[in-house]
């Protein structure tokens, strides 16, 4: 057995390797064929590499939280079409090298279905990185300072999926703007892109300072597009409001 065990370690079975003593029981016990007990050993293999490959995949993803599309509850915000979600869930726009942007106030579920489609990406094999726009921005601020600049930007289009988060909080002065519009251009028609925004197009020039840039970043953002715009109120302050109402029955 431990000769066995070695010779899998040896050719980087470690599926194998976990599961071999259970599976010779087993085995012995319910009288399988070779053909049969090979197969049960492949099986654990194969299952060990799947769940290895996602972990790796999940941790370079870099996602804040684990947030599921299953746990967003789409009837606080019915102004989203779930049905359109869980299609975007398919990655069909990730397979066609689509752009997906989530447009709403502070509150309202954007990172959390941004979030829940990048899981959806990895659980499909799919690499994907999250970043927000204020850490994408000092990080190639920092790579053109130490001379990693190039470097930096083939962290950001490399992933077949990119979030980039928050974007429309702050403005960007011009090198931040250039940044972007790199990161953006390299990506365009190659790999997807997912941004939350609480900013409509027609409200970016507010952010970018030059016009000839911000209407070249949005005509490559825009050109296979799905906008998803969200009318509704902020969850934290529908959460705050419960828990006011809840105090004052408390009193009562």
């Amino acid at each position: 057995m431990e000769t066995i065990k070695k010779q899998l370690r040896d050719l980087k079975l470690a599926g194998m390797v976990n599961s071999l003593e259970v599976r010779n029981e087993y085995a012995i016990r319910n009288k399988l064929s070779y053909l049969e007990f090979l197969q049960t050993l492949l099986e654990d293999e194969f299952n060990n590499r799947r769940d290895n490959s996602l972990k790796k995949r999940l941790i370079k993803a870099k996602f804040p939280v684990i947030k599921k599309l299953e746990d967003f509850d789409f009837k606080f915000q019915p102004s989203i079409n779930e049905k359109e979600i869980y299609d975007l869930a398919t990655c069909s726009f990730v397979r066609k090298k689509e752009n997906v942007v989530f447009v709403g106030q502070t509150g309202t579920g954007k990172t959390h279905l941004a979030i829940g489609l990048g899981f959806k990406a990895i659980l499909s094999g799919y690499k994907v990185l999250y970043t927000s726009v204020d850490d994408m921005i000092a990080q190639m601020n920092i790579s053109k300072a130490d001379s990693t600049y190039y470097q930096r930007v083939r962290y950001y289009i490399e992933p077949e999926l990119l979030i980039i988060d928050e974007f429309g909080f702050k403005k960007l002065n011009q090198n931040c703007v250039e940044n972007f519009f790199d990161i953006i251009s390299k990506r365009y028609e190659k790999d997807s892109i997912i941004i939350t925004s609480n900013k409509t197009f027609e409200e970016w020039e507010e952010v970018f300072p030059d016009k000839v840039l911000t209407s070249a970043i949005l005509d490559r953002i825009i050109h296979h597009c799905h906008l998803i715009q969200i009318r509704g109120e902020s969850y934290r302050m529908k959460e705050q409001r419960i828990m006011k109402q809840r105090k004052r029955n408390g009193k009562e």
